[in-house]
């Protein structure tokens, strides 16, 4: 009996979670594609937009990502690329851009190098202060050197601030995987927002805890990035994003989060080391360095999405209570269709990605592997090393 009842309260958790997950999938929002004859139609001119680009160590993705900033369809704007000192052909190939453009559009480009890292700033946070110390532009739209964007881009965004009567507007990108380990855990990223966090707040709400972004696509009005401090306000968090939309909730401005898919895709990690540390890196940070919320949901997480399966499995071979198995069953079954609606809605180019959605269980033990690492991290008073430098967290 007290198992029964016990199976009972998780499903019906479960179940909460799947009616938010069904709820936030009606409500989130696709910006309409818009072009500059769209934008100055509607505000009556077409405003400077910075478009602001930190990069380290990023020879693998900067050129593909420059070149669709470059094309953006949009007259008013400006490409900063600011170099972080560093080590790779990164600034190089970014020379060789501008030196290759027509005369007539090199003003579209440039090149900063950045400044020796001051102590007590992450550097990509310092990074896009520096950006902003040379923008021009009217919005500025921080982007990451590892992300593509359709021509649109600058265009739609612009319209869907007007639009929304937002004054920051951030976007869900397309994520392009490789290999079988980002395509089992990258979808946590958004199996957690869209699962946790009600949506339909994120935009009519006040309350900073209600905020989501997304680095490969922050834009902000500029003269609110200003009010709230800009990174210098964030100079310490590794989850600067997210840092950044709280601090534009707190001052009473007003955000949207939209599904990007359609104008920005994004390069995530090259391998599966690469992906351990930086989910190491920054997963803690995700529950604000508290060890009661990190357990919890550890414990959680493990206890509706881990257990039903093996429990099921359980059930071949040892006598288990029916109400119990069918909770297995269900609990199982529920998690895998979750995925598989997530999967449709977030990640359409990856149809692969369907296919590993009875895997789910797996995916949920490698977050919490991803966890308690980020926690041991944190704790040993070591740091962490991310882009050949190294960080005490």
């Amino acid at each position: 009996m007290y198992l029964n009842t016990i199976s009972g309260i998780l499903f019906g958790s479960l179940f909460v979670l799947f009616i938010n997950l069904l709820l936030n999938l009606l409500v989130f929002d696709r910006l309409k594609s818009a072009t500059s004859e769209d934008v100055q139609r509607e505000l009556g001119t077409c405003p400077m937009v910075s478009i602001l680009v930190p990069a380290r160590n990023e020879a693998d993705h900067i050129e593909e990502c420059v070149r669709s900033l470059i094309g953006q369809r949009y007259e008013k704007l400006e490409v900063l690329v600011l170099d972080d000192q560093s080590t790779d052909e990164t600034p190089a190939i970014v020379q060789r851009m501008i030196d290759e453009l027509p005369h007539e559009q090199k003003s579209r480009l440039h090149l900063l190098h950045g400044e020796t890292l001051p102590d007590g700033w992450m550097g990509k946070n310092f990074a896009c202060y520096q950006l902003t110390q040379y923008a021009q532009g009217d919005y500025l739209l921080f982007t990451d050197a590892d992300s593509v964007h359709a021509p649109q881009t600058v265009s739609t965004v612009i319209q869907g601030l007007h639009d929304r009567g937002v004054q920051f507007l951030t976007a869900h990108p397309r994520y392009i995987l490789s290999g079988i380990g980002e395509r089992l855990a990258l979808p946590l990223l958004y199996f957690k927002v869209f699962t946790l966090l009600p949506l339909v707040l994120v935009r009519h709400r006040p309350e900073p805890i209600l905020a989501v972004a997304n680095g490969p696509l922050l834009c902000f009005q500029r003269p609110v990035y200003e009010a709230i401090g800009g990174h210098k306000a964030v100079k310490t968090s590794i989850l600067e994003d997210n840092s950044l939309a709280r601090k534009v909730k707190a001052a009473g401005y007003r955000m949207a989060y939209v599904d990007g898919q359609d104008l920005v895709s994004c390069y995530m990690y090259d391998s599966f080391a690469e992906l351990w540390a930086g989910f190491s890196r920054t997963f803690f940070a995700f529950y604000n360095y508290s060890l009661l919320a990190a357990s919890a949901i550890i414990i959680l997480d493990l206890t509706l999405f881990v257990v039903p399966p093996l429990l099921a499995l359980a059930s071949l071979f040892v006598p288990l209570a029916p109400p119990t198995v069918l909770f297995s069953l269900g609990g199982y079954t529920l998690a895998v269709l979750m995925r598989v609606l997530l999967t449709l809605a977030c990640a359409r180019s990856q149809r692969v990605l369907l296919l590993l959605s009875p895997l789910h269980p797996i995916s949920i033990v490698l977050e919490c592997l991803f966890l308690l690492n980020s926690i041991r991290w944190h704790y040993r008073k070591k740091g962490a090393m991310w882009k050949g430098r190294y960080y005490m967290q």
